[in-house]
């Protein structure tokens, strides 16, 4: 037994040696972003991701995954030194199938106001592997210049712009990279290769390990949606007990000036039947100080909100937001006199109705959205203080309050910054309807007449247009459980996220991302509030991992 222990403590020494060496390079190279991912060959092997597995078998998973890795292989055509005198593309996209499937690193980055440099280090055998190396050889177009780093052969191509592409071997890893910022790194790569049979330690238990530093990273991409403030992200991804768990740390450049205030639940206006419930404390310390809500004197991501949606048979916008105040009155007639003056002008831009006071039923009413929807905000009927209430569809009055104990999830929690728990699969469908019809739930970075144009092409070529592979993906998404995500202030500067969900990403991030991935859109949506590239939330935990 003590000589297992001897070799249990050596063995994790070894590992964090590594990790070390590792987290020295990139300090040291101009790392702003890496991650780790198992791939999902191995996840398929895990009876923990049975439930993922079964979606992802589906027909309608197979067609949306074909159509996002056919635009990316295009996207990245055009953003890599490739010839253009070939068809890139073509020459890319198999390429991606294997990305999916085996254990991969990679690592971006780059010397300051320089361009943006990347590693992939990912695990082939020899075929796959000559199949990267001769297209990668056709999308450049010129032979490469042979070399030999530590154990590794490859070749490298001298672009034009001094950015040179390069492809290397080594054991069973193919490294591929552009740019020379970040030679410490490959360096360390092979080291570890020549010594370990892998460019890094184990994930063990993880499946995914994500390092994302967005104050560097804004040097080569543009701010991040919804003016949320840049910081560090470090991610780890499990699965356990049939459910995918994500721990996240956020670490800020300076300290969150984030204040809390005991919980005002509005026990009297949230009523079941419940699908979702969100509550949210001084968001606004989590933003920068430009978002568009921070130009109103009651701007409710300063203090508390509510929001909670009901699962009533043929109610899809029983959707409703609330937030205590001081005055109700007072505060509904200063949005009233400021919100349109703030919001009108974006609304016309986008052909997105607009905001209007009705002083005989004192609300603000978003009308000239659509013909059965407009979004009102008045003073609620809640008697447990006073409240503002936005909503889609009158409240009812008869439905009996939910469990007492489901509330305690939130009372009394003085460090809890975020708290949301949805069923997933009725809510993802009340999202589906919503997004097409609210700007500030953008479809894609398509605009309407470009999108109508591609679903043209593709049903005069007999394809499917991607806005029904699209929709048909999210409409089989019908067996998903419970997700619950929290957010709790564990240091003057630092977030902790955990998360336990059946397939990743909450209903919301699944419609949204998906828009953006398979590049649809509709009218009325405004496609600048989407970012250009796709962030990716993982897989979550319950507190605590339970």
């Amino acid at each position: 037994m003590r000589l297992l222990n001897t070799l249990r403590i050596g063995f994790c020494a070894a590992l964090a040696g590594g990790s070390a060496t590792l987290a020295q390079a990139a300090a040291q190279d101009n790392v702003a972003g890496s991650w780790h991912f198992a791939g999902a060959a191995r996840l398929a092997e895990d009876t923990n991701f049975a439930g993922a597995k079964t979606i992802f078998a589906l027909k309608s998973s197979v067609d949306f995954k074909n159509l996002v890795l056919t635009r990316f292989s295009g996207w990245l055509a055009g953003s890599l030194p490739f010839n253009t005198n070939v068809d890139s593309a073509a020459l890319v996209r198999p390429l991606l199938d294997d990305l999916l499937l085996c254990e991969s690193f990679f690592a971006l980055g780059g010397r300051p106001q320089g361009p943006l440099n990347f590693i992939l280090a990912i695990q082939l055998d020899d075929p796959r592997a000559q199949a990267w190396q001769d297209h990668l050889r056709q999308a450049l177009g010129t032979p490469g210049k042979s070399f030999q780093a530590q154990d590794a052969t490859g070749q490298r191509w001298d672009r034009p712009g001094g950015y040179p592409f390069w492809i290397a071997r080594a054991g069973n890893w193919l490294l591929v990279g552009g740019g020379d910022d970040l030679q410490a790194l490959q360096s360390e790569y092979l080291r570890q290769l020549s010594q370990h049979g892998s460019p890094g330690p184990s994930l063990g238990q993880s499946w995914l390990e994500a390092d994302l530093d967005w104050p560097r990273l804004a040097s080569w991409m543009p701010a991040p949606p919804f003016s949320l403030k840049p910081a560090r992200t470090q991610i780890t991804m499990t699965a356990k007990a049939g459910a995918l768990r994500m721990s996240a740390k956020v670490t800020y450049p300076q300290p969150l000036l984030w204040k809390f205030q005991p919980w005002r639940v509005p026990t009297n206006i949230i009523r079941d039947p419940l699908i979702s419930l969100t509550a949210g404390q001084d968001i606004a310390a989590l933003m920068n100080p430009d978002e568009p809500l921070s130009i109103l004197a009651d701007n409710p991501l300063a203090g508390q909100f509510y929001v909670w949606a009901m699962g009533i048979q043929g109610m899809p916008f029983q959707s409703y937001a609330a937030w205590p105040v001081e005055d109700a009155t007072n505060a509904l007639q200063r949005l009233a006199s400021q919100a349109p003056a703030a919001f009108n002008p974006d609304l016309a831009r986008w052909n997105s109705g607009s905001l209007a006071w009705y002083p005989q039923t004192h609300s603000l009413v978003w009308g000239k959205l659509a013909t059965f929807l407009n979004p009102t905000l008045q003073v609620a009927p809640e008697t447990n203080g006073q409240y503002l209430m936005a909503s889609l569809f009158p409240l009812g009055r008869n439905n009996p309050p939910p469990p007492a104990d489901f509330l305690k999830q939130i009372a009394g929690r003085t460090n809890l910054v975020y708290y949301d728990w949805e069923l997933t699969s009725p809510r993802l469908q009340h999202w589906r309807l919503l997004s097409a019809m609210l700007p500030i739930f953008p479809r894609s970075a398509v605009s309407p007449a470009g999108v109508a144009s591609t679903n043209r092409v593709a049903l005069a070529k007999g394809q499917i247009p991607p806005i029904a592979i699209e929709e048909n993906w999210l409409a089989g998404l019908y067996t998903l459980d419970n997700t619950v995500t929290e957010i709790t202030r564990t240091g003057p500067d630092e977030l902790t996220i955990l998360r336990k969900s059946p397939f990743a990403l909450t209903s919301l991030e699944l419609v949204m991302l998906s828009h953006w991935l398979s590049g649809t859109g509709s009218p009325g949506i405004n496609p600048g509030l989407l970012p250009p590239r796709a962030r990716i939330s993982g897989p979550g935990t319950n507190p605590g991992g339970k």
